[in-house]
């Protein structure tokens, strides 16, 4: 009898044996048909409703949504961050009537809520043509707008365009003013509760400082968020026209520079002249002082004897005047 039982206990192990086999097989396969993923700590929020694993399809909210919540590195919940960014740039442009176009130029930049920070004009002579210059400072959004507006007043030679990004200099410099405006409300609050005159004076003297410091960084950054919002572009206007409107210079022309070459000579000789007179008067003041004493004193000096023959050398000086009593008598 246990002969029998032992054949049929090996049975019963092994049909249970197969039956989990079957099992496990057929639980892996419903898990993979269900299209549930391994939990990579994604939170309830994300999940899709419902639970199931379906992707959202392409073009519904939730799909966009997911692809705005998708950084530069792929992972979810990372946004794209605003870029600040300062464009400047330079044209370049040829016109008949450069000082019209500037006027035009001008009006283009104010319809686009712009302003001209500088503007230079030359207007047309016998040896040069008029040109005028520039600086155009209208917002960022509008700078293309603005070229197209350029191009079609008169011909683009030359655009310079480029960008600088100031991100991390924007984001530095909101930290720094955030941090010194909390420092600077702290120190009032303690200025409130200081207990003695010592400590009153110290909180009073780094309150000042803090407070400059934090002026200082807002000075900072009011101008780099105005020199992103505002782009600036140089505008250069040149005439078409190479030569003078009188055409090539005449003999006439060359008489006429000649002469007022003169007369600017003159003037600055005249001129240097008048200048210089005051220290010529002077400089004649005391040189006859200096004649006068260096006269006197010859006049005073007697006739001496030379040494070698035994001549009297006299003094012409003294001998002259000398002369001149007797026959004045």
């Amino acid at each position: 009898m246990s002969r029998r039982l032992v054949p049929m206990a090996g049975l019963v192990i092994a049909g249970t044996v197969l039956l989990a086999g079957c099992t496990a097989t057929g639980g892996a396969a419903g898990i993979a048909g269900s299209g549930a993923s391994p939990d990579w700590g994604v939170t309830a929020e994300q999940a899709p409703a419902g639970g199931g694993g379906a992707e959202p399809a392409e073009g519904s909210a939730a799909h966009d949504a997911g692809a705005g919540d998708t950084g530069a590195a792929g992972l979810p919940g990372a946004a794209v961050e605003d870029r600040a960014v300062i464009v400047t740039g330079s044209v370049e442009m040829r016109a008949s009537e450069p000082l019209r176009v500037a006027d035009a130029v001008s009006d283009a930049a104010e319809e686009r809520g712009g302003t001209i920070d500088r503007r230079a004009e030359g207007a047309s002579t016998d040896f040069e043509p008029a040109w005028a210059i520039l600086t155009v400072r209208v917002p960022a959004a509008e700078v293309e707008a603005m070229l197209d507006a350029l191009r079609g007043l008169a011909d683009v030679t030359t655009l310079d365009l480029g960008e600088e990004v100031v991100t991390n200099q924007v984001r530095d410099l909101e930290v720094r003013v955030n941090a010194s405006r909390a420092s600077v409300e702290r120190l009032t609050e303690l200025l409130t509760t200081a207990a003695d005159t010592e400590t009153l004076l110290e909180v009073e003297a780094q309150l000042t400082q803090r407070t400059a410091e934090l002026e200082s960084l807002l000075s900072q950054q009011r101008d780099l968020a105005e020199r992103v919002s505002m782009s600036t572009i140089e505008v250069q206007i040149s005439s078409t026209t190479v030569q003078g409107p009188t055409g090539t210079p005449s003999f006439w022309d060359g008489l006429v520079a000649g002469w007022q070459g003169l007369l600017a000579w003159g003037a600055t000789f005249l001129y240097g002249l008048g200048q210089s007179m005051p220290a010529l008067v002077v400089l004649a003041v005391v040189g006859l002082i200096a004649w006068l004493v260096l006269r006197r004193i010859l006049q005073r000096m007697p006739s001496r004897a030379s040494a070698v023959d035994g001549t009297v050398v006299g003094n012409p000086v003294a001998s002259s005047r000398s002369a001149a009593e007797p026959a004045a008598r």
